[in-house]
């Protein structure tokens, strides 16, 4: 390669953004109650499935100011209660910026054939949860589906982290924050939501739940957006950031550990809710 070209090349590849992985929600219907839930889904008192329409556009919206996303992550609630997941997926299939669509489930519901006929797809990958049994009773026969269809997937087996639930008691100095965030395994799960990036799944739901008020520097809109330029500093700005607001309302203990899924019932659920927003409500 002569020199020119070479140093060309490098420049390119230098310059360009390629995201190693993202998640996008599809739906915040789940069919379980998970005490330690790290998106905060039981506490959604309406639970809803996300415009297909608006997925799609905003997959174009983001595709359209990165270069390559290695790993594309659809999370629910429970990813299969989504009512457009097969069109949602030969979507996602048919993007060459997409390298590998990751789905990711409680193993609780078996697909239907049109939806085991695409998960077949060489680009698509499954995580079955670390649910125990008694949670996840349908989880053998869906693994037995998985080998049956011949699809990729991988079975979780570890505890979840406990990242304090809904409104956890933390230290919210600036050098704990920063500490937390600085410590922090899950601000690589950087979501896209509502038409914008965020650092971690708590920042869009927490902010979507009331859990704390929203900070605009904790999010990169893209939604319309055709600017690479633009786009590309905005996101090496939120990358480098000390801390987000989310941290306020988590632990981030990588060390404490629960067992997984462990149910709430609803009642409980709606009244730790409740007392974090009254809290929220006397701060302000």
């Amino acid at each position: 390669m002569p020199m020119a070209v070479g140093l060309r090349f490098n420049e390119s590849i230098r310059h360009r953004l390629e995201i190693t992985r993202v998640e996008m929600p599809i739906t915040t219907r789940c069919n379980l109650h998970c005490r330690d839930c790290n998106n905060l889904i039981p506490f959604y008192a309406h639970p809803v499935d996300f415009d297909i329409n608006l997925l799609t556009k905003d997959v174009d919206d983001f595709l359209g100011n990165v270069d390559r996303v290695h790993r594309f992550i659809i999370m629910g609630g429970e990813t299969f209660l989504y009512r457009e997941l097969y069109r949602l997926l030969s979507y996602l299939i048919l993007q060459n910026k997409i390298d590998l669509v990751h789905l990711f489930t409680n193993g609780s519901i078996i697909p239907g054939a049109d939806i085991l006929h695409l998960l077949q797809h060489r680009k698509i990958l499954v995580t079955i949860s670390s649910y125990p049994v008694e949670v996840s009773p349908n989880k053998p026969r869906f693994i037995d589906t998985m080998e049956a269809n011949h699809i990729n997937y991988i079975v979780e087996n570890f505890l979840w982290a406990d990242l304090g639930g809904f409104n956890p008691s933390v230290n919210n100095s600036m050098k704990a924050l920063k500490h937390r965030f600085a410590n922090c395994r899950r601000k690589i799960c950087h979501n896209l939501s509502n038409g914008e990036y965020h650092l971690c799944p708590r920042s869009v739901h927490g902010a979507q739940l009331g859990q704390f008020l929203p900070n605009d520097s904790d999010r990169v809109i893209f939604r319309g957006r055709k600017n690479p330029q633009a786009v590309r500093k905005e996101l090496q700005e939120l990358f480098h950031k000390d801390y987000i607001t989310a941290c306020s309302k988590c632990t981030g203990n990588n060390d404490k550990t629960l067992p997984p899924g462990v149910q709430m019932d609803r009642g409980t659920i709606l009244l730790e809710k409740s007392d974090s927003q009254s809290s929220l409500a006397l701060e302000k």
